[in-house]
């Protein structure tokens, strides 16, 4: 069985996991078992062949997805048919290993060190023919663990924890062995990359630009066409495990506006809809299309950049823009035709509704309260109000410019309710509209420092090991912390968090560090998004996976 991960939007970290055997507890905050809703098929059920075609919001730009310029869903999506992952999670979000590569793993204590021993699938091949094993091991690690900062990579946490990566008892098992304990150990390798992606910092940043040219998986890249915007993979003739049901993907690139005609036109088989009502309410109206839903870990916020308007610098004024905004307004304008009265605020950057340890985490800034805004302004220094109602600070103006991408209507409502609600208090709030194929290019929505925006728009997507992954979100000096906003504090409670198994001290802790960084506007948590997937109604094995994962073998058309 294969299992991709979907993951990243601009993504947390990936995680893994496995049954320790020295009685480790599960990872804390992992999702309370919520399903998944993807019309579950037997593949004699299903047709053999045929060509699937989702829509992605772009061509990828960058097919390492570790790199900070892949680190898109767009790019997870294509890449999750192609490289080795050493776990799933099942129908109900339970991990379980993907044995085409990893037969199991066991975690002991070695001379007072945290070992775990992967056993591998000795059948893995990766599609040069060269067999998979340590050496694909020992190269995530280099280029991961942060000691060579020529290897640009969006987080390095818990791979530099790891002290060695080693060869076990014979050629199919790897011994890692780490300096101190890493709670979330199970999280690393959920991507394992070839040995030869990581030969030098140098290929390893740009080698993938056009395309991967070592792969592992039910699949194979067949090439990126820029001119017809599309994305192919076939099936992979060499493929050891359960063979695929389809004989290709063609990941399609279309703006969110023209997905839902595309759909119904039939030159694509599915869509995301989770930030679309129209276009759900247009597959919903068709005989043709189903619209399958489920809770998962993705959430729309407002973040804070490294631009150079010095208002968002200023707390107090990031905590008056909170104050502006009634998020559950926000959340029932923009999610309500698609949740219902589900729709409602979001209050946690770290653990997710149907996620373990959930709680409200923004104290006396959750809640909208005009007066309050206006005298933290007053206390920032912004006390003069023009004729226009937007403050001032002697020849300052109380003025940041808001970016979200082209074709999203969704998001286009959305500033435009923030930067209403902003204004009452005399925040000028400024919509700029970012053409969506430079989004996520800098100097707009990427790593820090290369970002250069004031505010932005968009969603994480998270996964089963929140506190590890958030965590790379909020420390200082993160590449993910794209407005570098937090504290030695807030620091020192997630290294806290990651070096202890006990999961109820670890929700507190993390817990406790959100709360500073609500306080710090590290960022404003809007709404939680659902995984909303409008598709062809005879598509089998794939719709909204929530907190699960696919199963691109098992995906194809019903007969």
């Amino acid at each position: 069985m294969f299992k991709g991960v979907m993951r990243t939007v601009g993504a947390f970290a990936v995680a893994v996991g496995v049954v320790a055997s020295i009685g480790v507890a599960g990872p804390a905050g992992a999702a309370s078992g919520d399903k998944n809703d993807i019309n579950p098929k037997p593949v004699s059920a299903l047709k053999k062949g045929g060509t699937f075609v989702p829509v992605v919001v772009d061509l990828c730009p960058q097919f390492n997805t570790s790199q900070p310029a892949g680190n898109l869903l767009n790019c997870s999506q294509v890449m999750d048919t192609l490289l080795p992952h050493a776990y799933y999670f099942d129908s109900s979000a339970t991990h379980q290993w993907d044995k085409n590569w990893v037969l199991g793993a066991k975690f002991t204590k070695v001379n007072g060190k945290p070992t775990v021993t992967y056993d591998l699938n000795p059948e893995a091949i990766w599609s040069n023919g060269r067999k998979f094993g340590l050496k694909d091991f020992v190269a995530t690690w280099t280029a991961k663990n942060g000691t060579n900062t020529a290897y640009e990579n969006t987080s390095k946490v818990g791979f530099e924890d790891v002290e060695s990566v080693k060869k076990g008892a014979n050629d199919d098992q790897v011994v890692v062995t780490y300096k101190k304990t890493f709670a979330d150990w199970r999280a690393l390798y959920g991507a394992i990359y070839p040995a030869e992606l990581a030969a030098t910092p140098e290929f390893w940043n740009k080698g993938w630009l056009t395309g991967p040219t070592v792969t592992s998986g039910p699949f194979e890249f067949v090439t990126i066409d820029k001119v017809a915007r599309v994305t192919t993979v076939k099936r992979n003739p060499k493929w050891w495990g359960d063979g695929p049901v389809l004989d290709r993907i063609v990941f399609k690139a279309l703006p969110q506006v023209a997905q839902i005609d595309a759909l119904l036109n039939g030159e694509i088989d599915y869509m995301d809809v989770g930030n679309d009502p129209s276009g759900a309410a247009r597959a919903r109206g068709s005989d043709k299309l189903r619209v399958n839903v489920a809770t998962a870990p993705l959430h729309e916020h407002l973040t804070f950049g490294s631009g150079s308007t010095p208002p968002t610098q200023d707390v107090r004024v990031r905590q008056a823009l909170m104050l502006s905004l009634d998020r559950r307004l926000i959340a029932k304008t923009i999610q309500g035709p698609i949740m219902g009265d589900a729709a409602i605020e979001n209050n946690n950057h770290v653990f997710l509704s149907g996620v373990a340890c959930n709680q409200d985490n923004t104290g006396d800034l959750g809640k909208q309260n005009l007066p309050e805004a206006i005298k933290r302004l007053e206390a920032a220094g912004y006390t003069t109000v023009g004729s226009d109602g937007i403050r001032s600070k002697g020849s300052q103006r109380l003025t940041m410019n808001l970016i979200y991408p082209s074709g999203n209507v969704n998001r286009q409502n959305t500033v435009l309710l923030v930067a209403a609600q902003a204004k009452a208090v005399g925040i000028e709030v400024v919509p700029t509209i970012i053409p969506s194929g430079s989004y996520f290019v800098a100097p707009n929505v990427t790593s820090w420092p290369n970002n250069k925006y004031d505010v932005a728009l968009f969603a994480w997507s998270g996964n089963n090991f929140p506190i590890s992954s958030v965590s790379n979100l909020h420390k200082l000096g993160s590449p993910q912390n794209h407005g570098q906003i937090g504290s030695a504090q807030v620091d020192a409670l997630y290294d806290r968090a990651n070096n202890i198994f006990d999961a109820k001290k670890r929700c507190d802790l993390a817990n406790q560090a959100d709360k500073l960084q609500y306080q710090a506007v590290h960022s404003i948590t809007l709404f939680q998004r659902p995984n909303a997937a409008a598709m062809n109604k005879k598509v089998a094995n794939f719709g909204a996976f929530g907190f699960t994962s696919v199963d691109w073998t098992k995906v194809g058309f019903t007969k």
